[in-house]
């Protein structure tokens, strides 16, 4: 890959903000490119199965074929680029894929898991959002991911990241049965933390297609439909007490008040999985991509049979792609947001690093693992 330099912050942003209206008011084709660069993981998170997909990594696109991709969805007018997994820093070119995106123009987010955040984080310079995962305030988080000593991992690489990189750092925290007295906690600790947070909740849906009703994880470890309530209701507690969730407080009202949405999410992104297929946020549909393009996808019936089932879907529990449609619609308190953070971005970053020690009124003694209430 050519080391040139690459487009400004500021050109990158106003890029991606442009593809957005374009999006919006003439194509309705999506402007942001999800890639699942990895099979793997290194975690064996209780709430999920992908995990299970490791052994799949061979599928995996090269560094060529992935900077391929990336050529291909910027020449379709793509100009974000969201990489998850699988566990993408399991990739030994996690931070050349990063690098070439940037340099490309793109806007470049990552969803991790953070356990090797703080081995990577120097090759991330090229990383704009960074949103880690974290689902306890404790060391009972390393039982729900199935993996000894990544509370520990994740806290590190977060400050790691931060002294070596510009990245605007979210925790997401993923709330099953096993973690449902960690709202408030998860709260307090991203605000001593001087990070913002997004809350997910576990949804009885199938993973990747490897599971079905019977042994998703998911099924039993989802929230009840009243847990789901109260989780919109203590989001929205949190919300209006002033802890730094991404979620605006309109978007949880109207989930707390149970009222319908227009679901815009297969205008605004399109997943692309390890082995180059577009998948439907169900996995019902697959468009080969090493076979066609995204202009072909685009323009096929399966794209458009996707848009249009799910504007009236009304199924999804995530907070986030609600919050993104209402800002794909121009609901001005998104656009606020969205201006807020590109201003926290341009503005100074702060590289002084969390003072994570025993005298913190949060962080555990090691080893502490409480007893939690499940239901």
């Amino acid at each position: 890959m050519p080391a040139v330099a690459g487009p400004s912050d500021r050109h990158r942003y106003l890029g991606a903000l442009g593809s957005m209206v374009r999006s919006r008011l003439f194509t309705q084709r999506p402007f942001f490119l999800a890639h699942a660069v990895t099979f793997g993981c290194n975690s064996r998170c209780q709430t999920c199965s992908y995990w299970k997909l490791t052994p799949r990594m061979k599928e995996d696109p090269s560094t060529e074929e992935a900077t391929a991709l990336l050529d291909r969805a910027y020449a379709a007018g793509m100009r974000g680029y969201y990489l998850f997994g699988g566990e993408p820093l399991v990739r030994k070119d996690v931070g050349r894929l990063v690098d070439y995106a940037k340099q490309k123009g793109f806007v470049t987010t990552m969803n991790t898991n953070g356990s090797l955040l703080g081995a990577k984080a120097a090759s991330l310079t090229g990383l704009d959002f960074a949103f880690v995962s974290l689902d306890y305030f404790t060391d009972y988080h390393d039982e729900i991911r199935g993996r000894p000593g990544s509370f520990r991992a994740v806290l590190h690489g977060i400050d790691r990241l931060r002294e070596v990189t510009k990245a605007k750092v979210t925790l997401v925290t993923t709330i099953s049965t096993l973690n449902l007295d960690a709202m408030e906690p998860m709260a307090r600790l991203a605000k001593e933390m001087d990070v913002s947070i997004s809350f997910n909740s576990v949804e009885p849906t199938l993973d990747f297609g490897l599971t079905d009703s019977e042994l998703s994880p998911n099924f039993s470890l989802g929230l009840s439909a009243e847990q789901l309530r109260n989780f919109y209701r203590t989001l929205l507690r949190l919300k209006t007490e002033g802890y730094p969730l991404i979620e605006t407080e309109y978007v949880l009202r109207d989930f707390v008040e149970g009222r319908p949405w227009r679901c815009e999410f297969p205008k605004m992104f399109v997943y692309v999985s390890p082995d180059l297929k577009i998948y439907t946020c169900d996995y019902r549909y697959g468009y080969d991509l090493r076979k066609g393009s995204f202009e072909e996808y685009f323009a096929s019936a399966g794209f458009r049979r996707h848009v249009q089932e799910a504007e009236s879907c009304n199924r999804c529990v995530r907070t986030c792609v609600r919050g993104y449609s209402y800002a794909y619609d121009l609901r001005i308190g998104n656009l606020l947001r969205l201006i807020d953070d590109a201003r926290d971005l341009f503005g100074q970053h702060d590289k002084t690093p969390t003072p994570w020690g025993p005298a913190s009124p949060i962080s555990p003694t090691p080893g502490q693992v409480p007893r939690v209430r499940g239901s």
